[in-house]
């Protein structure tokens, strides 16, 4: 039996609520003989008064599920003034006079470049800085970017995927003695790490990565059929990987995120495994937007801290039902206070027949098919993440339909890019049948509206 004091410093430096019996439940998955080989140690940092917090949005989330409101709520315009004299962004966007309810319109909206390049400008000036994780974006929808989180922010992320979960029926029964979720990609290089979450009571977590460079497929379905996850969470081609591998699993659910799910892959998903294939809009920058309703009609808004709106292309608010970019503000990360983000996604908004927010035509980031030279696939974050090693603007990358590829950037000004350098790594990582072509171009996306270009296409079928 483990005791208290056969923790590790390191493990109670990453998660410093664990238990002995959810030590257990951790070694039970980094021991098991057929897990894959573990390259990041991870934890969920929690301290015990961050729990009450957790417990309260939980509270929030079940009286108060998000409404349509046509105009923001008292609630949101209170939270913008506090922020006004911590946030210089916003300080600046509102100046002396604004009238938060009759001028919301015309406040400036934030973008990915305030992110990239004002960011100091962001984090509240009073903001205590000794708990902050930086997390980094995958890419996929341009350059990768830096994001400022909390833990207990984190933390709350788990109330909002219970409530997903019971919409469609499902209350998991979390403890010690299980494996809340596994987290499944596929890609040629990403993270793998097993972890814990106190706030599920010592569940235990881990992230895994079907590709058969660097896991077995037998050992794969072992490890699935012994660590019995409640259920799942992944991307569309992680999810496919997992179906095509012919992995053995009884999920309660899978959930899906990152970039868009086919209405064809989700119907072979909950067919194959026997149950709801959950789809969740979510960016890093904000958290969860809306996920997939259970009847089917659109999506349903996640979280009642957080403003959603549709803007045309000046950043002025649509005519209700009208598809447009999605905007967001509020939420709960004190770090990163949102007004007016500007996703890069497109949509539209209108209430149910209950009033609740509801988010339909979702066009938002689609999955991308790439292959190396033996034809194995190749995910698109494994490619972002080689272009954000340098300071960029934006990019185009495209695979032909022979499998050849052709990456033009747009550099940062001011910054150099070793374009020999940035084709060795993207050969390397599509082998040498795979002609991989880079160029410069400081112009590019001037002739697009908006200046934003396609970051990856595909002619692979």
């Amino acid at each position: 039996m483990t005791r208290a004091a056969d923790i590790p410093q390191e493990r109670l430096a990453r998660n410093p609520l664990i238990t002995p019996e959810g030590y257990q439940r951790l070694r039970a998955i980094l021991e098991h003989p057929d897990a894959p080989a573990w390259n990041y140690e991870v934890g969920d940092r929690l301290q015990s008064d961050d729990l009450p917090a957790v417990d309260a949005f939980r509270q929030q989330l079940g009286n108060a599920p998000p409404r349509f409101e046509p105009e923001p709520p008292d609630s949101l315009t209170a939270w913008v003034e506090q922020q006004r004299p911590r946030v210089p962004l916003i300080q600046e966007a509102l100046p002396e006079g604004f009238d938060l309810r009759r001028d919301w319109a015309h406040i400036p909206a934030m973008t990915r470049a305030d992110l990239v390049h004002r960011l100091e400008d962001i984090v509240p000036l009073d903001a205590d800085l000794l708990r902050m994780i930086v997390y980094d974006t995958s890419g996929v929808t341009g350059h990768a970017i830096l994001v400022p989180q909390h833990p207990r922010a984190m933390a709350q992320y788990h109330p909002l995927l219970e409530i997903m979960l019971e919409q469609y029926g499902i209350r998991p029964d979390f403890s010690e003695r299980v494996t809340a979720c596994l987290n499944v990609g596929c890609q040629v290089s990403t993270v793998t790490f097993a972890t814990l979450f106190s706030v599920w009571r010592q569940a235990g977590f881990a992230k895994v990565n079907l590709h058969e460079r660097v896991w077995d497929r037998e050992r794969a379905q072992r490890f699935f059929s012994d660590t019995a996850p409640l259920f799942l969470t992944g991307d569309p081609l992680g999810f496919a990987q997992m179906a095509a591998w012919d992995i053995e699993c009884r999920p309660a659910a899978m959930i899906s995120t990152a970039v868009t799910l086919a209405p064809e892959l989700r119907l072979k998903l909950q067919e194959r495994y026997g149950c709801p294939v959950i789809d969740i809009y979510s960016t890093t920058e904000s958290g969860p937007i809306a996920f997939s309703a259970p009847d089917g009609e659109g999506m349903l808004a996640a979280a009642p801290d957080l403003y959603v709106e549709i803007v045309d292309n000046e950043g002025r608010p649509v005519k209700e039902g009208e598809i447009g970019e999605i905007c967001v503000s509020g939420g709960r990360n004190p770090y990163l206070p949102l007004l007016r983000y500007r996703t890069g996604d497109f949509g539209r908004l209108a209430p149910d027949q209950q009033g609740r927010l509801r988010l339909y035509d979702l066009q938002a980031r689609e999955p991308i098919a790439f292959v190396d030279g033996d034809g194995l696939p190749v995910c698109m974050v494994d490619v972002a993440r080689i272009i954000r090693e340098w300071p960029l603007v934006q990019h185009e990358f495209s695979q032909q339909a022979d499998r050849s590829c052709r990456l033009v950037i747009q550099p940062l000004a001011g910054y150099q890019v070793d374009v020999d350098m940035v084709r060795e790594k993207l050969e390397k990582l599509f082998g040498p049948a795979v002609p991989v072509t880079v160029e410069l171009d400081q112009h590019l996306g001037d002739s697009r509206p908006g200046g934003k270009v396609i970051p990856f296409r595909s002619l692979i079928p």
